[in-house]
C-alpha cells in the first residue's frame, strides 16, 4: 500500500482524498474477485450505472 500511495501522489493529503481511495479499491477489489475486468466496470461506473456483483 506504501508503494501504491507514492505513485498516486496528492490523493490522500485529505480525509476526503482518503475515502475516495478506498472506495475505488475496494469496489476495483470486488470486481476482481467476481472475474470482472477492471476496465469493464470502471467505465459504466463513470457513467453512473455501476456493476453490483450478484447475490446469492
Amino acid at each position: 500500500m506504501g508503494k501504491l500511495r507514492i505513485k498516486v501522489s496528492g490523493c490522500l493529503r485529505t480525509l476526503q482524498g482518503a475515502q475516495d481511495f478506498a472506495a475505488i479499491r475496494t469496489y476495483l477489489a470486488t470486481a476482481a474477485r467476481q472475474d470482472q475486468p477492471m476496465l469493464d466496470v470502471l467505465v459504466p461506473a463513470m457513467r453512473g450505472s455501476p456493476w453490483m456483483p450478484a447475490t446469492t
